[in-house]
């Protein structure tokens, strides 16, 4: 056997458990800072409004010869959701629910109405300026398919869909470099069941469907959903950027895990890229 043969196992297993330790000691200061909810504060900006944008140019004539306000009228009276959602409801599900999960994650939350007690020395303060809102109504093109035999069936079906887009900017106060800008989207669309019917006898193949359509309380439920998950990607990122400098301070190696705390399960995994704010550069 050669030296080089020998040392491999050695040196793979010195950096396992080199990676173990520092995934290790990353959940013990990750745990600390959960556990250290009594002095984590933070003021909430909510967006002055939301901005509401169709998508289908498609279905107004000449839209490319039109002026943007014309445009934009015509596309508002034809849409199917937009006109019809009321700004105020869909503003009291997102931030109500952001708010409370925020609480419930352990943050002392403030509102602009109180702003001068949140500024009276809270050491590990934050503000979380929620810039912009923004709804968009399109269509989104759904292909089923299913093989019989050597043939290859599809059919594309159009369904209504709403997408939320949000934007948060995350500082530390009176550190003005510290301030980071996030987006965040979500969609949801009108409901389908369908299945490909093959008739042997005929050879004929069918899709059959039903759709479910798409409702504006449904809207409303998916400003709850948005405003409860962004609660945790604002607990997230600042949960992984306690972790950074801790690391950093102690001069150990950072892993790549990103960090996310489910709180009901009181359990600490990793958050993919789908699962947490999108940075903005």
């Amino acid at each position: 056997m050669s030296a080089k043969s020998t040392y491999y196992p050695i040196i793979l297993l010195v950096i396992t458990l080199l990676v173990f330790s520092s995934c290790s000691m990353e959940r013990k200061i990750a745990r600390e800072y959960i556990a250290n909810d009594s002095t984590r504060s933070v003021l909430i900006i909510p967006p002055d409004y939301i901005f509401k944008n169709s998508l289908k140019d498609w279905e107004i004539d000449s839209a490319d010869e039109l002026d943007t306000e014309t445009l934009d009228s015509l596309l508002w009276v034809q849409s199917l959701f937009l006109q019809y959602i009321n700004d105020s409801i869909f503003m009291d599900y997102y931030m109500s629910n952001y708010i409370g999960e925020l609480e419930a994650l352990g943050f002392k939350v403030y509102e602009e109405d109180s702003l001068l007690s949140f500024l009276s020395g809270k050491s590990n303060a934050f503000i979380v300026n929620i810039a912009q809102l923004e709804l968009e109504e399109y269509v989104m093109p759904i292909k089923e398919s299913e093989q019989f035999g050597e043939y290859l069936y599809y059919e594309v079906i159009d369904l209504n869909a709403i997408n939320l887009n949000s934007w948060f900017e995350i500082s530390r106060v009176n550190e003005e470099e510290d301030k980071a800008m996030f987006f965040a989207s979500h969609y949801m669309t009108d409901a389908m069941e369908g299945f490909f019917k093959n008739y042997y006898f005929t050879g004929e193949v069918q899709f059959r469907y039903e759709i479910d359509t798409l409702m504006v309380d449904q809207i409303y439920k998916l400003g709850a959903l948005a405003g409860y998950l962004y609660a945790g990607y604002t607990f997230d990122y600042l949960l992984n950027k306690y972790l950074d400098k801790r690391i950093q301070e102690e001069n150990l190696g950072r892993s790549a895990i990103y960090y996310h705390y489910n709180r009901q399960k009181n359990y600490l995994e990793s958050a993919g890229e789908e699962d947490r704010f999108i940075p903005m550069k």
